[in-house]
C-alpha cells in the first residue's frame, strides 16, 4: 500500500479529520465550524473537458450561522516542494464548484460554498511554495488583484510543527504527526502503547485496522524495521500490541547482535592491544638491555685502561653512583683495574 493511500485511509476517519481542522487550522476560523455536521464527500470529480479528477480527500461542514463549507485535504509526500500546488488546488475547487452548480437544484443554485484547502506535507525540505495564487502572478498595475480575487491554501509541514503542541494536542492527528516524527525505538514503543489504550473502544476497531495498515506498511519499513527475512511477519501483524511485540522483539535482537559484535570487536581490539603494547615494550627492555650491556662493555675496557670511577663516570656523561653499580653488578675485578673510593 502506498504512503498516500495509508494516509486517506486514516484521514477517511471524521474523528482525525475533526482534529486536524479544530487543532491546526486559525482559531477565528474553527470557531465559526460546526463539527457535529462534519461528512465525507465523494472525492470523483469530472471538469469540464470530461476527464476524471480525484482528489485526495473532501469534507463538508456547516457554519455554526448557517451555510456550508468545505475542507479539501491533498497530500504531498515527496521530498521537494511542488511550487504548483495551489495552482492545482485552484483548478480543484473550480471543479467541486462547477459540480454543484450542476447538480444542486432550488433558489441556492447560484450559491457556492466556501473550500479551506489543506496541504498536509511532510518532506524533508521546509515546504516553501507560494500559497496565495496573488503571489504567483506576474507584476502588473496597482489594484489588479481584484480582477482574480484571492485564493489561498494552509499547509500543515509536519517535520517542522511545533513539538510542544504535538504533544498536549490529544487529537489523533497530532498522534499521527508524533509517530510520524518519532525515531527513536523506545518512544514509538510508548506511543503506540498509549495510543492502543485510547482506541479500546469497539467504535474505533476500523481506525486501530487503518493505524495498523499504517504503521506496518509506512511507518516501520522507513525506520529499518522491514528485513527481508521480517516482510512476512510484518504482513501477519493486524493488531497494535503485535506491532508493539514486533518492534521490542527487533530491538532485542538488534541489541544482541550488536552485544555480540561489540564482544567479538572487543577481542580483536584487545588481542591487537597486546601484541602491540608486547612488541613496544619488549622493544624498549631490548634497547635498556642493549644499552646497558654496551655501557658495560665500555666500563670494563676503560677499568682495563686504569681509569679511575670518576674519569670514567665524566667520559661517559653518568654519575659516579650508576658507574659503581655497573662496575659492582658485573663483577668487575679490582686485579683487573683498581676501583678509587669516590
Amino acid at each position: 500500500m502506498g504512503h498516500d493511500s495509508s494516509y486517506k485511509r486514516l484521514f477517511s476517519h471524521v474523528e482525525v479529520v475533526e482534529s486536524c481542522v479544530s487543532g491546526f487550522l486559525p482559531r477565528w476560523l474553527v470557531k465559526e465550524l460546526d463539527f457535529s455536521t462534519l461528512q465525507a464527500l465523494p472525492t470523483v470529480h469530472i471538469d469540464h473537458r470530461h476527464k476524471e479528477r480525484r482528489n485526495d480527500l473532501l469534507w463538508r461542514i456547516e457554519w455554526k450561522g448557517g451555510g456550508v463549507c468545505y475542507v479539501v485535504l491533498m497530500f504531498e509526500f515527496q521530498s521537494t516542494v511542488d511550487q504548483r500546488m495551489v495552482i492545482r488546488l485552484w483548478n480543484y475547487v473550480g471543479c467541486v464548484w462547477e459540480e454543484i452548480l450542476n447538480h444542486e437544484k432550488g433558489p441556492e443554485k447560484a450559491s457556492l460554498p466556501t473550500v479551506v484547502p489543506i496541504v498536509i506535507y511532510n518532506g524533508l525540505h521546509t515546504w516553501n511554495a507560494v500559497q496565495d495564487i496573488d503571489d504567483y502572478l506576474r507584476a502588473r498595475p496597482r489594484g489588479i488583484q481584484r480582477i482574480n480575487g484571492h485564493f489561498r491554501y494552509f499547509v500543515l509541514d509536519v517535520r517542522r510543527l511545533s513539538g510542544r503542541k504535538l504533544e498536549k494536542d490529544p487529537g489523533l492527528s497530532s498522534w499521527i504527526f508524533r509517530l510520524e516524527r518519532t525515531s527513536s525505538s523506545q518512544e514509538l514503543v510508548r506511543l503506540l502503547r498509549v495510543l492502543e489504550r485510547s482506541l479500546r473502544s469497539e467504535r474505533y476497531s476500523q481506525l486501530r485496522r487503518d493505524f495498523v495498515q499504517w504503521i506496518v506498511s509506512i511507518l516501520l519499513p522507513q525506520r529499518g524495521y522491514e528485513e527481508t527475512a521480517d516482510r512476512k511477519i510484518l504482513e501477519e501483524v493486524d493488531d497494535m500490541s503485535q506491532v508493539v511485540d514486533y518492534i521490542e522483539n527487533w530491538r532485542a535482537q538488534d541489541k544482541a547482535e550488536a552485544r555480540a559484535e561489540g564482544l567479538a570487536e572487543g577481542k580483536l581490539e584487545g588481542l591487537a592491544e597486546g601484541k602491540l603494547e608486547g612488541l613496544a615494550e619488549g622493544e624498549a627492555r631490548g634497547k635498556v638491555k642493549g644499552r646497558a650491556e654496551g655501557e658495560t662493555s665500555i666500563l670494563k675496557r676503560l677499568l682495563v685502561g686504569g681509569l679511575s670511577i670518576d674519569s670514567i663516570a665524566q667520559a661517559l656523561g653518568m654519575p659516579v653512583v650508576e658507574v659503581r653499580k655497573l662496575a659492582a653488578g658485573d663483577g668487575i675485578a679490582a686485579g683487573t683495574a683498581a676501583i678509587p673510593n669516590a
